[in-house]
Formats: C-alpha cells, sequence, structure tokens
C-alpha cells in the first residue's frame, strides 16, 4: 500500500472505533457524524481487504487483522501528535486535547473529582478518559503512547519511566453512626473480628497493601466478611444501612464520609504502615508540553510533604 494514497484521519478513525468498540461514540469523540464514521470505515476496509471490525452484542468486535494493526497505528499516532507540539507550547487555554489516565476505582472516586473541576476552570477544551487497567497493561499501554499518566501506588514501572511521590495513603475502618460500633472512636482487634465485615477489593496493589496488613496483624483469615466488593459504588450505603464496617483507604473513606451524614471513620485496631501513591508517566513525554501541564497541576492538587506516617488529612471520627 502507497502511504501516499490514504488519507491519515481514516487512522484516527479506526483508533477511535477501537478504543469505543461504537460507530456513533467514534463519531461523538471525533467530532463526526455516524454517517462520516462510517464511510471512513468503509474505505478503511477496502485498503486493508478485511471487515476490521464486527458487529456484536458487545459493539464493534476487532478482527486478528484490527488486533494487528492496532498498536502501530496508535504508535505512529502518538509520534504524529509529538511532531505536531515539538516547538509549540502547550495553551490550556484554548486546548481540546484528551488525556488518558489510567487509575482504578479509589483513585477515580478520590482524585478525578477536583481534578476535573480545577482543571475545567483553566482548561475547559480540555477532556479526560480514565481507564481501570493492570499494571503491565498500563506500562504497555504507556509505551505505546495510549495512556499519558498513571495514578497509584503501582510500584516503579522501568527504567524509561518517571515517578513523582503525591502523598502517603493509610487505612481506617468505615462504619455507619447508627451501629454499636458508630459511637466509638477506636475498637480493639478482637472487637473488630467480632464484627461483620465488607471485604473492598479492587483490583491494583492499594489491596495487596491491605491484604499485607491484615496479614501481619493476624486478622487476614479470621474478619467475618459478609460482602466482597470489586467496586466501590454503593458500598457507602451498604454500611449505612448494614452496620457492616468496611477496612479501606483513608481518602476514599473520608470522601464516603463527605458525601453523607450517617458514616463516620474508626482508627484501625492494628499497625497500618503508609503506602506512598504516585503519579508516572513514560519518557517518550516527559517533555511534552501538555504532559507536562498535566503532571504539574496533578503534583499542585494532590503532593502532600511526608509527615513520618501520620495521616495527612481531616479524618471525621465517630462518636
Amino acid at each position: 500500500m502507497n502511504i501516499n494514497s490514504i488519507d491519515l484521519n481514516l487512522f484516527l478513525v479506526f483508533q477511535a472505533i477501537y478504543n469505543t468498540r461504537s460507530v456513533t461514540l467514534a463519531g461523538d469523540r471525533l467530532g463526526m457524524t455516524q454517517s462520516a464514521v462510517s464511510n471512513a470505515l468503509k474505505r478503511m476496509r477496502e485498503r486493508f481487504n478485511d471487515a476490521l471490525f464486527v458487529r456484536s452484542a458487545d459493539g464493534m468486535v476487532p478482527t486478528p487483522v484490527a488486533e494487528r494493526l492496532i498498536a502501530p497505528i496508535e504508535e505512529g499516532l502518538s509520534y504524529l501528535v509529538q511532531a505536531v507540539d515539538q516547538g509549540r507550547t502547550f495553551d490550556a487555554a484554548t486546548s481540546s486535547r484528551l488525556f488518558r489516565i489510567a487509575v482504578n476505582d479509589i483513585g477515580q472516586l478520590v482524585m478525578m473529582p477536583e481534578l476535573l473541576s480545577i482543571a475545567r476552570g483553566i482548561a475547559p477544551g480540555i477532556r479526560f478518559e480514565t481507564v481501570d487497567v493492570s499494571m503491565t497493561e498500563a506500562r504497555q499501554r504507556m509505551l505505546q503512547g495510549q495512556i499519558d499518566i498513571a495514578l497509584g501506588s503501582w510500584e516503579m514501572m522501568g527504567p524509561s519511566f518517571y515517578q513523582q511521590r503525591l502523598f502517603d495513603e493509610t487505612f481506617v475502618v468505615l462504619a455507619s453512626k447508627s451501629s454499636p460500633l458508630g459511637k466509638r472512636k477506636r475498637i480493639d482487634l478482637e472487637v473488630y473480628l467480632t464484627a461483620e465485615h465488607i471485604a473492598y477489593r479492587p483490583q491494583g496493589t492499594t489491596d495487596f497493601q491491605l491484604q499485607q496488613t491484615l496479614e501481619k496483624a493476624g486478622a487476614l483469615d479470621r474478619r467475618r466478611v459478609v460482602l466482597t466488593a470489586a467496586h466501590s459504588l454503593g458500598l457507602s450505603s451498604i454500611v449505612a444501612a448494614s452496620g457492616l464496617l468496611m477496612t479501606a483507604p483513608a481518602r476514599l473513606a473520608n470522601a464516603m464520609v463527605a458525601s453523607r451524614t450517617d458514616l463516620c471513620t474508626i482508627v484501625a485496631p492494628f499497625e497500618v504502615t503508609p503506602f506512598e501513591i504516585h503519579q508516572q508517566w513514560h519518557e517518550r513525554f516527559h517533555q511534552d508540553s501538555g504532559n507536562r501541564w498535566l503532571r504539574e497541576l496533578i503534583f499542585g492538587l494532590f503532593h502532600v510533604k511526608s509527615r513520618h506516617g501520620s495521616v495527612l488529612h481531616t479524618q471525621v471520627e465517630c462518636a
């Protein structure tokens, strides 16, 4: 295929359909009508002599040919974006750039509201997309230029990555104010083990940190777990209505408490070693002015100096 004979905009359409699994959503992302996206897909199919995407109950499913094409196409588009950006200062006030951030369920609830609120005020055209992936996938997609920044407690991703500490996190116990334990500021380990619990098991290293902490305290297999949940959605209502306890990262628990008046936090009845939350990015974006703007904004919003393991935020305690 002669590269001079193909419209490079078709690759943008291909990328959008691949990421959204939808012709309609791809059009929304690109500012194109559905018919224009369908026409572009038709031209791509003719060029590659393959269906590329097949309709299914799960949306537009990529064919094996499309799966082979996506990595080099996204890498090429990433280099084009960087080439355009070279020598041009990123203007947050006028930019319509899309930033993709790898962040888990916790980070989206705790960090994204404030980030979005501030960013919308100074950069009204900026768009964000969050992706909840494993560290391995996040690393690969950052290598390919598909993710701009990763937020979380992940270890260093490799020698070609930069890492910047934002704050230290710890664990607290979330409780309903109307429950018997909701009258206390502290409980001992035996009372904690006697109570019934929600085991919040999000994807990522935060859960690994909690499992290690509970195991060290001898509580991992002794808790009376009634519900195991992979996502935080709805858990604040369950805690409030059921009286179950939930051991969770302090900032997540405080975000839940801030949204309702019937919840509070209890100091964990075991030693908790604070763990660091970082932002990471690949060296390919290190000099990118837009990525640098986002990193500086995130650092300014969330960086807290270490206080030797103390809780670094206001805690709404029971009683």
